[in-house]
């Protein structure tokens, strides 16, 4: 992962944080799947992050990220900057 996408992976995990209490351990590594985001979950992350950053995301691409890390990537594929 570039640096470049370290100020938005943090957001994220502050996001998940405060909003989706994981665990304080939680890096941009970790897997949607070890946090047991389901679904839903996921749906509600998508909408958060489409709200928060103008940008049109859908849960399918949250699943296929599968990490914070890609998740970043993958706004910022978008046009999102931290």
């Amino acid at each position: 992962m570039s640096t470049s996408t370290m100020p938005l992976a943090d957001i994220l995990i502050d996001i998940l944080l405060t909003d989706y209490e994981v665990p304080e351990n939680t890096d941009i590594h970790t897997d949607f799947e070890t946090l047991e985001f389901d679904s839903l979950v996921l749906v509600e992350f998508a909408v958060a992050l489409s709200r928060r950053f103008d940008v049109d995301i859908e849960d399918h691409e949250l699943k296929e990220a599968g990490t914070i890390a890609a998740t970043a990537e993958l706004l910022k594929s978008k046009g999102v900057q931290a």
